[in-house]
């Protein structure tokens, strides 16, 4: 089990640091924009990259297993502070402004723990959670201090086929209960319909994503919520 998997069923886990990175098309000669709210006020540093501190929240970003993909939103502070402490305001009016929105901009959402970012106790091995691709919908809001983004994902499966794959919204057969490719290593036990038991014979998987998230286990849901039939 990697050791970022070990950390979240900790009883007392480290605290969760979320990293954004907006990256803009291969078209567009900007660096990529590096943002968090996690570091009460200072910048951040993960994998050679810093982060810049930023008033930053994104809400939605949990799969439904109803058939409809999710479309989560980020919602990004239009004000800034400079260094004399002038605020600006419209700072990401301007990008939005000269380009179109930043529709198709990939948005990239990097979830880890403070003892993995650089001056932690475990900076050697900066792991993280599989990051999470999505790209910028349309603008979704607009108060001229907030703006909102509606997300998609970039493996939308809306209108497409899975190739050479049967995908269904159910975790598929070859992934073991507690195996290597599950993860789940956790005391907490639930039976075939979810429901929390102390019996170690009930403790069966439901094969939902329901399955996964009442374990906390739900990065390693293998199968495809958002599929609305069998491909």
């Amino acid at each position: 089990m990697a050791i970022i998997d070990a950390e979240i069923q900790l009883l007392n886990p480290d605290a969760q640091v979320e990293l954004y990175e907006i990256r803009p098309p291969s078209s567009i000669t900007l660096e990529p924009l590096r943002f968090t709210a996690s570091g009460n006020g200072l910048p951040l540093a993960f994998q050679g990259f810093t982060y810049e501190p930023w008033a930053i929240q994104a809400s939605g970003f949990e799969s439904s297993s109803k058939g409809s993909a999710p479309r989560p939103t980020l919602s990004v502070s239009n004000i800034a502070t400079t260094d004399t402490g002038q605020t600006v305001i419209g700072i990401f009016t301007a990008l939005v402004m000269q380009y179109q929105g930043l529709v198709g901009w990939t948005v990239i959402r990097r979830l880890t723990y403070a003892k993995f970012l650089e001056g932690g106790e475990r900076a050697g091995v900066p792991e993280m959670h599989p990051e999470e691709i999505w790209l910028i919908n349309r603008r979704s809001g607009d108060n001229g201090e907030v703006i909102e983004f509606e997300l998609r994902s970039a493996l939308d499966m809306a209108g497409r086929r899975a190739p050479g794959v049967l995908a269904t919204r159910y975790c598929p057969a070859h992934v073991t209960y507690r195996g290597a490719d599950c993860g789940y290593m956790g005391a907490a036990m639930f039976d075939s319909n979810d429901k929390s038991t102390s019996d170690p014979l009930k403790d069966i998987c439901s094969k939902r994503l329901s399955g996964c998230q009442c374990r906390g286990n739900s990065e390693h849901f293998a199968g495809f919520p958002g599929m609305r039939r069998y491909s």
